[in-house]
């Protein structure tokens, strides 16, 4: 009973990461979806302000990179990979909920 238990679990936790994959995956890559606006955002923040816009796009690099080095460093990624799967499995339910109720993704 305890092993039924556990493959229940296992494919709704699976369930749950996928659709959380496939509602990320279509809302950010469709026409007009949230990478497009987010690009187009940036690019108009360039072009109006770019002696502001500028130097914070180098100083997010330049922090990206310390914080994956420090990572990369720091042996085991602690949590991070955990809080990545909640986070999926989270979105699957929102946009699980989403089509269930209204139809719509």
């Amino acid at each position: 009973m305890k092993q039924v238990v556990d493959y229940i679990q296992s494919f709704i936790v699976v369930g749950l990461v996928l659709f959380g994959i496939a509602g990320l995956s279509y809302h950010s890559f469709r026409d007009e979806g949230w990478i497009e606006s987010a690009l187009g955002d940036i690019w108009e923040l360039h072009v109006q302000y770019p002696l502001i816009a500028v130097p914070v796009t180098v100083g997010a690099c330049i922090l990206a990179k310390m914080w994956h080095e420090q990572r990369l460093s720091s042996g085991r990624l602690s949590k991070l990979p955990d809080i990545f799967i909640y986070a999926l499995m989270a979105a699957g339910a929102y946009f699980f909920s989403l089509f269930v109720y209204f139809g719509e993704f």
